[in-house]
């Protein structure tokens, strides 16, 4: 009998030390003070300090370097900033995490990496010389406006370089696609498959036959779910995912927002919050153990808009009580890309060599909406009852004010003023839509690297001069009154937040071409833009977006302060250290 109970408290014993051992989580970081430092807090009632004391995450005091350092004991660690700056941490307010993932280890085409149509085409040839036959090739960047002599190909043209494998590109833009014979077949696509809508579609030809080139998301989805069965496993978008939110946060962005999350199942979102939640279950953790899932680090808190047809993954009731990891809302698209010609505008596109050869966009097209306004109507009052923040896709002036009009509508049975709801990317909004936009309590979210990267395109080949200098109307917005916020759309361009804010202070194309100039906003502003009104947008303003007793101690440290550096030099600053929760981003 003693036997017997000896072995049982032996088994008892190593399943304690089993237990904590599974269930230990990554090591956090000491409380600390920091001190001779520019403290710019975004918080009123304190604007700057020099020092500031973290205990468990969260700030507990902030002032000069004799009040706070007079708060030391033994337990808290010092570090001396040495002058440098401390900002709250950004807030990544419109984000794709899960296509960011996807495309990190495709073939990148992308004109960042390639300035002519030779480097890309023969960067292509030579990674298709590495694959074994049948092998599928994912490639990711196709841009023929950063690439400005690129021809884009066709289908003959790509079986022609891969007649052995499935050839699969994705474009900069994210709403055009290009395949090889191959792909089309295994997609089960043929010259007689419908088109799931009018503004997506497989292109055809004169003579009925597919060119290769396939428009937005809904068209591009057999291709997707090739492509999952086959080069993107689990184990490697795991991986990717795990790598993809090191780099958000080494850019500084302490929080992100996925913007319509594209997955299939909920097994992604398991993920997700083990990877941000601030706490892991022991379920994960014994998942991580046996390398189903990556080990904890520090990582950005992250939120989630589910997309409008992957429904049946919002939870029952929304929870209210998870700052670091939560689905927050649904999201639906209205319209679609002006690089595609399906952003829905007012007056047609222009008539260029450009417009029509290369984006394909025919004489006199207006693009159209993606839903029906009587479908959009009905959508948000759905969502809106339930508590959920919706967020529409909207990029023309005519999509903007359709989708304002909807609001207005159900905003006459619903009071929807208190739901935040938003509005993504907003590139053509009229003066008359910002006025209902304030109305209504709307809250848009622009997109400002259309300015930068393509705006050289969008006047001279697009929308034309005079609707090119009335994108993205920062200025007007917050003569307002309305909080917006900044975002750059990643996996389309990199999510680098002190990018965002120098093109909204000084609405210059890389190419040096300032648009809107009337229209440019501060480094103060635009900070905001990136931090507290971001916050307020997924409703955690009080929580984090600024620096105040009270608040997580999500932060990031800079070599220089943007508010006094030159404005050209914003982008340059460079990021010493990333804190989330009181505890440093490796």
């Amino acid at each position: 009998m003693k036997r017997k109970l000896l072995i049982l408290l032996a088994f008892l014993g190593l399943g304690l030390v089993g237990y904590f051992y599974i269930s230990k989580d990554f090591k956090k970081t000491k409380d600390t003070i920091y001190f001779n430092a520019t403290i710019v807090t975004l918080d009123e009632q304190l604007p700057q300090a020099q020092a500031m004391l973290v205990k468990d995450g969260i700030i507990t005091a902030l002032g000069t370097n004799t009040e706070i350092n007079k708060l030391k004991t033994n337990n808290i660690h010092s570090v001396d900033l040495k002058g440098a700056t401390i900002l709250p941490g950004f807030i990544d307010s419109h984000t794709h995490v899960a296509l960011s993932a996807f495309l990190e280890s495709m073939v990148d085409l992308s004109g960042f990496t390639h300035k002519t149509n030779d480097e890309v085409w023969n960067y292509l040839k030579q990674n298709i010389k590495d694959k074994a036959v049948g092998e599928w090739i994912a490639c990711k960047g196709l841009d023929p406006i950063l690439t400005e002599d690129l021809i884009t190909p066709n289908i003959k043209f790509l079986d022609d370089i891969a007649p052995n494998n499935p050839l699969i590109i994705i474009s900069q833009s994210l709403h055009t696609y290009w395949a090889n014979s191959k792909a089309f077949e295994l997609a089960g696509i043929t010259k007689d498959s419908q088109n799931p809508s009018k503004s997506s579609y497989y292109e055809k030809d004169a003579t009925g036959n597919l060119t290769g080139l396939i428009a937005e998301q809904q068209a591009f989805a057999p291709f997707l779910e090739q492509l999952k069965n086959g080069p993107l496993s689990s184990k490697k978008l795991i991986n990717s995912t795990a790598s993809v939110l090191k780099n958000y946060a080494k850019n500084g962005n302490t929080t992100i927002v996925s913007a319509g999350l594209t997955i299939n199942d909920a097994k992604p979102l398991r993920l997700y919050e083990h990877l941000s939640n601030n706490k892991p279950s022991f379920i994960n953790q014994v998942l991580a153990t046996f390398g189903m899932l990556p080990k904890r680090t520090q990582n950005p808190r992250h939120f989630i808009y589910i997309r409008y047809d992957r429904a049946f993954l919002l939870p029952k009731e929304k929870n209210q009580n998870n700052d670091f990891y939560n689905i927050i809302g649904i999201k639906h698209w209205y319209d679609g890309s002006p690089y595609t010609g399906s952003m829905y505008i007012e007056e047609p596109y222009m008539i260029s060599e450009f417009s029509q050869n290369k984006l394909h966009i025919p004489e006199g097209s207006r693009g159209q909406p993606l839903i029906k306004k009587e479908d959009l109507i009905q959508f948000i009052k759905d969502y809106h009852r339930k508590g959920w923040q919706v967020a529409i896709h909207t990029q023309g002036d005519i999509a903007n004010k359709n989708v304002l009009d909807a609001f207005s509508e159900v905003n006459k049975t619903l009071d929807t003023k208190n739901g935040r709801h938003r509005i993504e990317h907003c590139l053509l909004l009229s003066d008359s839509s910002l006025t209902t936009m304030k109305a209504l309590h709307i809250t848009p979210s622009f997109h400002i690297n259309h300015l930068y990267y393509y705006g050289k395109a969008l006047k001279e080949n697009i929308i034309g001069n005079q609707r090119a200098n009335k994108i993205l109307p920062l200025l007007s917005a917050q003569n307002k009154g309305i909080k917006f916020s900044l975002h750059a759309d990643q996996p389309m361009f990199e999510s680098n937040p002190l990018r965002l804010i120098q093109t909204a202070v000084e609405r210059q194309t890389k190419e040096g071409d300032t648009l809107g100039f009337n229209q440019r906003i501060s480094t103060l502003n635009a900070l905001k833009a990136m931090t507290i009104n971001a916050a307020w947008q997924i409703h955690m303003e009080d929580k984090i977006g600024s620096l105040k007793k009270g608040k997580y101690a999500d932060f990031v440290i800079l070599d220089k302060n943007p508010l006094i550096v030159p404005i050209h030099k914003i982008q340059d600053i460079k990021i010493l250290k990333i804190v989330v929760n009181g505890n440093a981003v490796e």
